[in-house]
């Protein structure tokens, strides 16, 4: 079975002034009306007026709610870190006068104990010069002005021994 090319019959146009199914073609015609709307008043709805006031106020008073809870609820986040703070700074204060505490204790055993001391085994407080270092008597310099070849230096615990009083 051959198939062979057929033509297919071309669209017909018509002419753009002929009538079409028995009408007429439309011309489009504009009237000009000059309408004057200058001495015309709108007339005021009451009702509706009142009706946008209404939404107004109650959109206006949802907001003042909104904020004033939103306002309590940060100032109550900001007494909580204010109360925290605190407490921070109460136990740092706690430990600081414990520490003093303490320290005040071994202030009055220390005089406590200079006091017995003093009191019992007769002992009494240093005077000046009776404590010697080792550290001074290695770096002394020689007693003597006269030049001197060598020297020879006695070890500092047996200058420490002679420093020592005697009973």
């Amino acid at each position: 079975m051959a198939t062979a090319a057929q033509a297919l019959p071309g669209a017909r146009r018509r002419p753009r002034q002929t009538l079409t199914a028995g009408r007429a073609p439309v011309r489009e015609v504009y009237f000009v009306k000059r309408i004057d709307n200058s001495r015309i008043v709108r007339e005021v709805d009451g009702a509706k007026h009142r009706e946008c006031y209404t939404l107004a106020g109650l959109i206006g008073l949802s907001f003042v709610l909104c904020f004033a809870y939103a306002w309590q609820h940060f100032q109550c986040v900001r007494y909580g870190y204010e109360i925290e703070q605190l407490r921070q700074q109460k136990t740092s204060l706690e430990n600081w006068n414990r520490r003093l505490k303490s320290e005040e204790q071994s202030l009055d055993q220390k005089d406590f104990i200079e006091g017995k001391a003093q009191a019992e085994l007769g002992l009494e407080p240093v005077r000046p010069g009776q404590v010697v270092r080792a550290e001074d008597l290695m770096d002394a310099p020689p007693v003597s002005e006269e030049p001197q070849l060598a020297e020879s230096r006695p070890a500092p615990s047996a200058a420490l021994a002679g420093l020592r009083p005697r009973h």
